[in-house]
Formats: C-alpha cells, structure tokens, sequence
C-alpha cells in the first residue's frame, strides 16, 4: 500500500506516513500503485489535431499555389493561340473560347514548337464539327442552296394572293408583295389588325407587342395564297408557325426580305434578312425544330418553358388561334 499523499509506502497497521505524517486511512490508501492527480496534469499531451490541420493547411496552401500557376499558363496560352488564329485568319471570330476549351495548352506547345500546321489541321477539323451530321449543316451545299434561292433565278415570277414566287430546278424563292396588312380579311371574317390587337391585349398583357411587319411577311412567305389554305386544319398549322417565329424575333430589330425552301427538304425555310444594316440569311427546320443565323454558320436556341417549338408555346397560338378565329 502507498500514502494517498506522496506515495510513500505504508505497512499494514500504520497509523501516520512515516515520511509525510499524514494520517494512514484504508479507505484511502492507493492499492494499485501512486497516480496522484496533479501529477498526471503535468503529463505532457498529446495534440493530433493541431498536427492534422497543420498539413492539410500545407496541402491546400500548395493546391492553390499550382491553380494561380496553371491559371496564369492556361490564359497566357489562350491569348497567345488566339492572337496567333486571329493574324492569321483562320478565324473570323477566334473559336476558342476560354483557357479549358479545345486542349489550348497543347496549341500553344505547338505554337511555342513552330508546328502552325497541327493548329491550322484542329482548326479545319473544328469547322468539321460545328456542322454537325444531323439537322442544318452549314457547307459548301448549303451556300450553293442559299445563293440559288436569293440569286437571280432565269424563271419569271408567278403572281399570287400574298406573294410573287420565282421557280428554279430545285427552289423557289417567295416574296412577299406587300399586301398582308392589318386590313387584310385573313380568317373567317377577321382581320389581321384585330387578331394582332388580340394578341397583344391578351396573349402579351399589353407588354412587348407583337411585330406586325415580321408576322405578316412570315404569313405571306407561308400562306403565299388565300386560295392555297383549304381549312381549320391548314391555317392553324400555318399560323402557329409564323407566330412562333415572329413572336420569338420580335424585338430582334430584323427585317425580313424574303424567304424560301429547296424542294429536296420543303421543311426548311431559308429567309434573307436585315439585322443591323447588313443582309444575312435565317434557316429554320420546321421538322426538327433547328434554327441557325448569320447565313447558317450561327446556332440558335430559345431558352425558357416558352420558347420556340417548345409545347408551351404551341398550346399558347393553338389556344388563341381556336378561340379568336373560332377554329374547330
């Protein structure tokens, strides 16, 4: 046994610690061996914790270090490759559009290497890709078909109610003749003007109204005649289209010349346009739903519930279509 106090040992029967004094009491006594609290509070202790965050302090210290380099090298990459695409005009527009997209590290290590023909082949091979296999393709026959529609084909034009349309071997280009306006009867005794008022009272909530002149030349490019839409059915189709379109565009600032199709696919429309001064072509697959500008080479995409083609949309021009007109 050993003295509760200073672990002294004590013998049984001992009144008093012989070295200490102090009262030996055997309910007190330490039977297992002296273990005094206040010298295990002197013990040093053992601190893991502080040890752990201090390396993963240095790890993410290291981390960040190795983003700001590889930050710095990827844009100093970026600006290098596209400088170099754009003095040599392998790209109207650099088609690189940050420092993550198309490997730009690898182009600047040829760049850096002389080897310019690797670039200029990814380049080629890019132009490969954006026209995609499937839906719209800009290439080399679509520019035939786009220059064949709007050039200035050999046949005469062959009036009609809403538009003139030139006939070639494999086209035909329609133009509007100016007289679909907001007088014009379109459907069941009502005029244009009336359902444009419709539309924009009760479809747009007196927001944003509807472009007229864009609708009402989608409307002859589509309808061409009074006589060439037999029912319900057809001007519904008919309708909704050019609604979808002017309705998406009406606040593009565009103006529409003209339009039309090539008879190997009679959905897609092409349409020859004004946007800011200068002349470009639209194409919209009415099948598919695929919309490109800028003479093909732009794709374009209506974001939102409502946006073009979506079925929102749709349900919206049928519903209005049905209940102003009257259509069954």
């Amino acid at each position: 046994m050993f003295c509760t106090k200073c672990g002294t040992p004590v013998e049984p029967g001992q009144k008093f610690c012989n070295k200490c004094g102090t009262p030996v009491n055997a309910a007190d006594v330490n039977v297992k061996g002296f273990d005094p609290q206040g010298q295990m509070q002197m013990q040093p202790q053992v601190q893991p914790k502080k040890k752990t965050w201090l390396i993963v302090l240095i790890i993410l210290a290291v981390v960040m270090a190795l983003s700001v380099v590889g930050g710095i090298m990827a844009y100093r990459a970026y600006h290098a490759v596209r400088n170099f695409m754009i003095d040599n005009d392998l790209a109207d527009v650099p088609y690189i559009d940050s420092p993550d997209d198309y490997d730009t590290l690898d182009l600047y290590e040829d760049l850096s290497d002389g080897n310019l023909e690797d670039i200029e082949d990814l380049y080629e091979d890019y132009l490969d890709d954006i026209t995609g296999d499937d839906g719209l393709e800009f290439d080399d026959t679509t520019k035939e078909t786009i220059e064949y529609i709007f050039g200035d084909l050999d046949k005469s034009a062959v009036p009609y109610g809403y538009a003139d349309v030139y006939v070639g071997e494999d086209v035909a280009c329609i133009v509007p003749n100016g007289t679909v306006t907001d007088d014009t009867v379109i459907w069941n005794g009502k005029t244009l003007g009336s359902f444009c008022d419709y539309i924009d009272s009760d479809v747009f909530g007196g927001n944003r109204p509807m472009n007229r002149d864009l609708l009402y030349k989608l409307i002859s490019i589509h309808a061409i005649d009074p006589l060439l839409i037999p029912d319900d059915a057809t001007f519904e189709t008919v309708m909704k289209y050019c609604l979808i379109v002017a309705a998406e565009f009406r606040d593009s600032g565009a103006v529409m010349n003209e339009g039309g199709f090539s008879t190997d696919d009679s959905n897609t429309y092409y349409y020859e346009m004004e946007v800011n001064g200068q002349t470009q072509v639209w194409m919209i697959d009415y099948d598919t739903h695929e919309v490109r500008l800028n003479d093909g080479k732009t794709e374009y995409t209506s974001a939102g519930e409502y946006g073009m083609f979506t079925e929102q949309s749709l349900a919206i021009w049928m519903y209005a279509l049905s209940d102003y007109f009257g259509l069954e």
